[in-house]
């Protein structure tokens, strides 16, 4: 193993990621980061009205049962503003993450894609000893494998003899 692989550190020439390299087409990438959010919000508002229904029936219960209204929906009211502050915040934590998520899938998706299309404009070139190589668990691995396949095909046969 090399020293910069057992160290961390980049070989000479290549530079750290950033984020503007995990953003290769934004707009889908935002897109499917909020269709997961707008469903997940569909069902986690669905959970809440559930929820909020029983929790209002079992509040008439106890209040038909106690006769004390006003300190039942005084409590009612202490314990509900806390959990709904918490609640706002896991929100939004869970946007942040959906999106990160949706990201960096996205982009294991869509960086082969564009590696593929060079590798297509190089063929189309006669560049035929260009060869794809994706990164360590993107997508489509064995369409690489093809495509370079397909390279090597054409540059056996384009060969002076």
């Amino acid at each position: 193993m090399s020293e910069n692989k057992k160290s961390g550190e980049k070989p000479a020439g290549q530079k750290a990621r950033s984020v503007r390299n995990y953003i290769l087409q934004p707009l889908l990438q935002v897109k499917l980061g909020l269709y997961s959010i707008v469903l997940s919000l569909i069902f986690a508002l669905a959970m809440g009205a559930v929820l909020y229904f029983n929790l209002a029936k079992f509040s008439e219960v106890i209040l038909q049962l106690t006769g004390v209204e006003d300190e039942v929906k005084d409590l009612l009211n202490q314990y509900l503003r806390p959990a709904m502050i918490e609640i706002a915040g896991l929100m939004v934590l869970y946007v942040a993450l959906t999106m990160i998520v949706a990201v960096i899938f996205t982009h294991k998706l869509i960086g082969p894609t564009i590696a593929f299309r060079r590798h297509i404009r190089m063929i189309a070139e006669g560049k035929f000893q260009y060869r794809t190589k994706l990164r360590k668990g993107d997508a489509f691995q064995e369409v690489a494998s093809d495509l370079n396949k397909l390279s090597e095909f054409f540059e056996r046969k384009n060969k002076p003899s």
